[in-house]
């Protein structure tokens, strides 16, 4: 079932009769029929207030939602059809983990309701604790449990608020495929709220990055890595994050700025002559850690640190004050405080207008 908000804001009372705290601020964003979405922010960025805004646990301030074709900003939690997963479990004291998954199901179990509690406690790996109670189960195991009370219903659409959050990486890696799986095989919609990148990347068809409860960009992972609307985007979405130095344009390139905001000497970068750079105009170099070369190119640098992490190396560089991260597939003879070449090309500069952030070109090659 589609989902569609359109213009919705959230404010909250402000403390002791202050203005309002505006949480989400006039977000427009479609999901489309059998999707999964991920909302992805730090923490504050809004992302939770609009789950629960669609669940119908906070009222909106302004605009509208529309589920399966029908208004339901309106309508009390019971008559939307949302299933939700709860960052802090929700589960019942008193009923073992068996009763708070079925508990979902209503008066809609019977053997086809059993079948598919058993199997969904198979594939969350919680089917050995179905007759214990909330107590006796750790953090992880009461946030599979609640998850899993969420995905056996049959619902418009599925809200997942950080249902992954307490388990160990490993485990979490395993159940991000499976969760995706079962979505899909079962032609759910979901709408996924996490701050883990890797969680998103993973599980979502779309993003929409979060922060300061406005959107900043809505798409597919690979969008967002390589075509990023702005510079906030551009440095939070990607690991490492993109690297950012301020400059000045001049024709066919940018002259770049040291760490105390005077252009460095001979710190220069060209540029393709179809990318938008006014002359004498303050902008911001992007570029990703896996594009700056090592070794070779014009920049002069100091190793600052020298990471090898099992299947890649994360190289820190300090330019005329700045620290620049590269990334590197294969290890790289540097030892920290060695001076170390490195450089970019030009095809692979993003360019961003300092005072708005707006992007203004891309790389031409994927990031």
């Amino acid at each position: 079932m589609s989902l569609d908000l359109q213009a919705v804001s959230k404010a909250y009372p402000g403390r002791r009769g202050g203005a309002p705290v505006q949480a989400v601020r006039e977000l427009s964003l479609a999901v489309e029929p059998g999707e999964i979405v991920a909302l992805l922010g730090s923490s504050g960025c809004g992302k939770t207030s609009t789950l629960r805004m669609v669940a119908g646990f906070e009222a909106v301030s302004s605009g509208s939602i529309t589920l399966a074709g029908k208004r339901i900003e309106a309508l009390p939690p019971a008559r939307r059809g949302v299933a939700m997963a709860f960052e802090g479990y929700a589960l019942y004291p008193p009923l073992t983990v068996r009763e708070n998954i079925a508990f979902g199901l209503g008066n809609r179990g019977g053997e086809a309701g059993r079948r598919r509690v058993a199997e969904v406690a198979e594939l969350l790996g919680i089917a050995p604790l179905m007759d214990r109670k909330p107590a006796a189960l750790s953090g992880g195991e009461q946030q599979r449990a609640g998850l899993a009370r969420a995905l056996v219903r049959d619902a418009h659409l599925h809200l997942l608020d950080e249902p992954m959050g307490q388990l160990e990486p490993q485990l979490r890696a395993v159940l991000r495929g499976r969760v995706k799986a079962l979505v899909k095989q079962r032609g759910l919609t979901a709408v996924l709220v996490t701050h883990d990148q890797a969680e998103a990347h993973a599980m979502a068809d779309r993003i929409a990055v979060m922060e300061a409860g406005e959107l900043q960009q809505f798409g597919p992972a690979a969008a967002l890595r390589d075509a990023p609307a702005n510079l906030f985007v551009a440095t939070f979405f990607g690991e490492p994050p993109m690297n950012a130095v301020p400059a000045i344009a001049e024709p066919g390139g940018l002259r770049l700025r040291g760490a105390d905001g005077e252009v460095a000497p001979g710190w220069r970068q060209d540029l393709p002559a179809a990318v938008p750079a006014p002359a004498g105009g303050e902008v911001v170099l992007g570029v990703r850690p896996g594009r700056l070369r090592l070794g070779e190119g014009p920049w002069r640098g100091i190793v600052v640190s020298n990471q090898w992490l099992g299947d890649q190396a994360h190289v820190a560089v300090e330019v005329c004050g700045r620290l620049l991260v590269a990334v590197s597939l294969a290890r790289v003879p540097a030892r920290v405080g060695e001076a170390i070449a490195l450089g970019l090309d030009p095809a692979d500069a993003h360019l961003f207008d300092a005072g708005s952030g707006r992007a203004l070109a891309h790389g031409a090659r994927r990031a």
